[in-house]
């Protein structure tokens, strides 16, 4: 019928008669609404367009739920990871305050040998930090520095001979920091920053011994 083809006649006709219909404007299909076909045809792009818009929002609100719901986990971890550390911050402070005899904020390797022996202190040791003895000697000999070179650095002179051993000291409030990091995965900026750390040494190494007379 004439009014039939008003409406689609031809594509973009029958397109924005559709965008019309979407939008709640019946009238479009009056002109055929009269035939079983047309009612069918229409039935079936209203069902087809309101389920994909459906789709649409539901997939929307879901991805905004998600994003939401593992944004509040991420924080709840977070605060739990940092509730855990604190709490491990009080334990391993009030273990090594008691150590630490002469309050220097360092722990030395007879001091550390010592706690180790201890059955209560070792225990308590590896409770609050959730390392291994094994891992925890490893923290010790990477943290710990050598007190005759502390000394000779100070005093710009070599070190004591006649050592046979070094006296090591660990600075527990920097040993405390490091624990929470632990289990970290490794990532390229701290590549990064050990390779300048070592190009910093290194440097530093070639200079005194530019500047050593033997």
């Amino acid at each position: 019928s004439p009014s039939a083809l008003q409406y689609f006649g031809s594509v973009p006709k029958s397109l924005f008669s559709l965008f019309k219909l979407m939008n709640g404007d019946t009238s479009v299909v009056e002109p055929i609404a009269h035939y079983i076909g047309g009612q069918l045809l229409f039935a079936g792009f209203m069902v087809v367009s309101n389920w994909a818009i459906l789709a649409i929002l539901t997939s929307v609100v879901s991805d905004n739920m998600i994003s939401s719901s593992a944004k509040a986990n991420q924080e709840d971890e977070a605060k739990l990871k940092d509730d855990l550390y604190n709490h491990r911050v009080r334990r391993l402070q009030a273990l090594f305050h008691e150590i630490d005899q002469d309050d220097s904020g360092q722990i030395s390797t007879t001091e550390w040998r010592g706690m180790l022996e201890d059955r209560g202190l070792h225990n308590e040791l590896l409770d609050a930090t959730g390392l291994s003895e094994r891992d925890l000697d490893d923290y010790f000999e990477c943290l710990a520095s050598d007190s005759h070179h502390q000394i000779a650095q100070a005093k710009r002179a070599p070190p004591p001979p006649g050592s046979l051993e070094m006296e090591k000291k660990l600075d527990y409030n920097t040993f405390i920091e490091t624990l929470k990091d632990e289990g970290q995965p490794v990532d390229k900026r701290c590549v990064l920053h050990l390779t300048s750390q070592l190009r910093f040494l290194e440097s530093r190494v070639a200079e005194i011994a530019e500047n050593t007379t033997f």
